[in-house]
């Protein structure tokens, strides 16, 4: 006799993946006031309970309760499990009346705070910042035709492309939208994932209707070569349509983080002995604390002069500015920690709070350990 095929929950159809999914949770859900003594029973019999209904109703009698976990791991594998982080919102009021922020009365999404820590933490904001997001969208959706949504650079963008993308898959009230790399986000020729090009294919097969619109060009030039790199045809029509963008999605960098991209970019021509370290120091010396969309600034204001480099991107900090001070535009910033060390971004937030030169956000996600120390003493 052959041996008999070996079973693995990767060949079920979603429909009864799913079906076992929400019928497990929804189990759960009518025995949550139980003793917590009892969980582990509890899950039993909810596996139990649910092998029998898949015998009765679906004929899968082969479907023991034993292989009913394998089913919930392959339902999250899937992504069929979507998990909302929790708000902690006394923490955002107490930041927007620490630093002033007065939309926030009108507007109590301005400041975000993901009751969560640790290395998950970074993981978390971001999903909020999707979340947000997929709120505007829907928002003006209802007063346009097309919603433009521009793409930042780095990992936390990504993230929260990745999982904006997973949210409106089958979504068939979602309104069509239109793309934009705000630059060509190529700082590391070994993790080009970074790169806001690379995160339209997630987008491919959504039911919604959605334009990319690209930006090749050279990651920074000399500011003499800018406005010549702006009228190339890799470039052009990304700048002449940079007017159309809704929401900006973005995160920023601190300038003593190792893992910045600005910085690693400039450590790198330093090596490679394309620029001379003094003009490292040059910033350091001008109060470098941080960056957004690789335009530096410090507690004051932007850093133009002092800066060697000039990224291409679609916005300087100054256009953001104007931006978050316009109806109907949205910049969506996350605060949350490095996403590679884990280190908090406070240093340079905090000038992103307490000036007018540099309030280029709308909505700012922060995670719980960043929102303690904008409040602490320190801070």
């Amino acid at each position: 006799m052959g041996k008999a095929k070996r079973w693995h929950p990767s060949e079920e159809s979603d429909e009864i993946v799913f079906a076992v999914c929400s019928r497990f949770l929804e189990h759960l859900g009518r025995q949550r006031d139980s003793r917590a003594a009892e969980d582990d029973g509890r899950r039993k019999g909810a596996a139990a309970a649910i092998a029998k209904w898949l015998g009765e109703e679906w004929n899968r009698g082969d479907l023991t309760r034993e292989r009913i976990y394998p089913l919930l791991w392959e339902a999250a594998r899937r992504n069929f499990l979507l998990l909302l982080p929790p708000r902690e919102t006394n923490l955002a009021r107490r930041i927007a009346e620490r630093y002033g922020v007065a939309h926030f009365a009108e507007h109590e999404d301005a400041i975000q705070v993901v009751n969560v820590r640790g290395p998950n933490a970074f993981g978390e904001v971001a999903s909020v910042g999707a979340d947000t997001v997929l709120e505007l969208i829907q928002r003006l959706g209802k007063k346009k035709d097309r919603v433009h949504v521009g793409l930042g650079a780095g990992y936390a963008a990504m993230m929260v492309a990745k999982r904006l993308a997973h949210r409106v898959y089958s979504d068939s009230s979602c309104p069509p939208l239109a793309l934009h790399a705000l630059s060509s986000g190529g700082f590391s020729i070994d993790k080009p994932q970074k790169a806001p090009i690379t995160y339209f294919s997630y987008f491919d097969g959504v039911l919604a209707d959605v334009e990319c619109v690209a930006l090749f060009s050279e990651t920074v030039v000399s500011s003499d070569e800018y406005e010549r790199v702006k009228r190339g045809p890799g470039a052009r029509r990304s700048f002449e349509r940079a007017g159309e963008i809704d929401i900006v999605i973005t995160s920023l960098a601190s300038a003593l983080d190792a893992d910045g991209l600005l910085g690693q970019y400039l450590e790198h021509l330093i090596r490679e002995r394309e620029l001379d370290p003094a003009a490292l120091k040059r910033m350091q010396d001008a109060g470098w604390v941080g960056d957004v969309q690789f335009r530096p600034y410090n507690r004051e204001g932007p850093i133009i002069e002092e800066c060697p480099v000039r990224a291409v991107t679609l916005f300087d900090l100054s256009d953001l500015v104007r931006m978050a001070g316009t109806d109907d535009k949205y910049v969506v910033l996350l605060g949350g920690p490095c996403g590679e060390c884990g280190r908090l971004k406070t240093d340079a937030l905090i000038p992103l709070l307490t000036r007018d030169e540099l309030r280029l956000w709308t909505h700012l996600i922060v995670d719980v350990q960043t929102a303690g120390k904008l409040l602490s003493g320190d801070a």
